[in-house]
């Protein structure tokens, strides 16, 4: 998200927005940059705020998406409450941060990936028959294989736990993950519960 408004960056995020139309874009591209940016007139006022929409959709999900770790090199997650078309966004966002991995994500709209030369690419088809036919095609890499169910759980309880520090404030997701798995725990407590359910937005 961005705190310092600039045209750029408010019409792109705009060109996301699942209810924006060409005519509205059109109209808050003829808006000067400065009354934009300034917020000077009930229709930069509205895209502005829409924007912020959009990045905030975008913000939930780089921070709160729990990825999961396919030992032939994949990351893979899903989530149907992507408000809007960011999913191209979000997948070069974690494909910065982990070059040496496939990223596979399903929202409402289909299973989004990116190939070797930065495109994107969609299908229709669930994320676990994509999944299942991109892992016959690739090796089994065995530094990830000692990421078994456990230790990945227990690699997401330590997020959990770091993210909420005495003192400082804490986000609601992160309160609400943490009372969800404080409920859980209080309630099993010989069985290290899969995260699935707590992580999803």
């Amino acid at each position: 998200m961005f705190r310092k408004i600039e045209k750029k960056q408010v019409l792109d995020s705009l060109s996301r927005h699942k209810d924006v139309t060409i005519e509205f874009l059109n109209q808050i591209g003829d808006i000067p940059k400065d009354i934009l940016e300034n917020v000077g007139t009930d229709l930069a006022k509205k895209a502005v705020a829409m924007s912020r929409e959009v990045d905030g959709d975008l913000h939930e999900h780089k921070a709160f998406l729990r990825l999961s770790v396919s030992p032939h090199g994949i990351l893979f997650a899903k989530s149907d409450k992507m408000r809007h078309y960011n999913e191209e966004k979000l997948l070069r966002f974690f494909q910065s941060r982990f070059p040496s991995f496939i990223f596979l994500f399903e929202s409402k709209r289909g299973t989004f990936t990116i190939d070797d030369n930065s495109c994107p690419l969609f299908t229709n088809r669930p994320l676990k028959k994509v999944l299942k036919e991109l892992e016959e095609t690739l090796p089994v890499n065995p530094l990830l294989i000692d990421l078994n169910e456990k230790n990945y759980q227990e690699l997401w309880v330590s997020f959990a736990q770091s993210q909420i520090i005495k003192g400082r404030r804490t986000s609601k997701q992160i309160i609400s993950l943490s009372k969800k798995w404080r409920r859980t725990v209080a309630e099993d407590q010989t069985t290290l519960k899969k995260l699935d359910e707590f992580f999803k937005i």
